[in-house]
């Protein structure tokens, strides 16, 4: 059955209109008809059965007839300090972050990140990634979506409150791993990549101030779209819903 986001909150016994981008792909992409099923989901933890009961070139109109709590969301929070790289770089690894579970998703600017987003430009970005959290979560079956911002400094991102997480920061050249960390308990977990260059040697020892833990992922060195991957794969098995 197709899962919509819907921008709007959701009742039972509702009559709504799908909007215009959802209505289009399903009037003319998925070529849906009177009295066909979608799932509909806006952020509440639970996903609403609904029956399409006007379709034409330009509106659809849906009825809700249930609701039932979404078994697909991420059992723990991860969050996300990614250093900034290329956009059909950026994407995939919001998009896939997405759908392994990611919480919220905080692009960062660090010493050696080649890109540089300022003012309206940040802005219709962020749109953009928006945009890919939403069909991510459309696709993977979550009905909660990741928080994403704006661009923010690595120094920023050091400061933000976080005292009750465990806090990892991906090093290349460290010889400890997840293995190293006994807390069986954690709940929420920052972790934070480099850019393509990796990070400077000052930005590493700033976060270790943070109470940021250097880890590695093994001898071979991992790509910036790579390592958020195979790190949130591993976090998901040993604290979250992979096990």
């Amino acid at each position: 059955m197709y899962r919509f986001y819907h921008p709007s909150p959701l009742e039972l016994k509702q009559k709504i209109h799908l909007s215009n981008k959802v209505a289009h792909h399903a009037a003319h992409v998925l070529r849906l008809r009177t009295d066909d099923k979608i799932i509909l989901f806006h952020n509440d933890l639970y996903d609403y059965s609904a029956v399409i009961t006007d379709i034409n070139k330009k509106t659809v109109k849906v009825y809700i007839d249930s609701r039932f709590e979404n078994q697909k969301n991420p059992t723990i929070h991860l969050r996300l300090f990614q250093s900034l790289s290329s956009s059909e770089k950026m994407d995939w690894i919001i998009q896939k972050s997405v759908e392994l579970g990611v919480g919220s998703i905080i692009p960062m600017y660090s010493k050696r990140s080649n890109i540089k987003l300022q003012g309206s430009r940040a802005e219709k970005k962020l749109s953009h990634w928006q945009q890919v959290v939403i069909s991510a979560c459309e696709q993977s079956g979550r009905s909660s979506l990741p928080k994403i911002s704006l661009p923010k400094k690595i120094e920023e991102c050091l400061n933000q409150e976080n005292a009750n997480h465990l806090k990892l920061i991906l090093s290349p050249k460290e010889k400890n791993n997840l293995q190293s960390i006994n807390n069986p308990s954690v709940k929420n977990i920052d972790i934070m990549i480099g850019p393509e260059g990796g990070f400077t040697e000052d930005e590493l020892n700033q976060a270790i101030k943070s109470n940021f833990v250097p880890i590695g992922l093994g001898p071979r060195i991992l790509r910036t779209e790579t390592a958020p991957l195979s790190i949130l794969s591993i976090l998901q098995y040993k604290y979250g819903d992979f096990a």
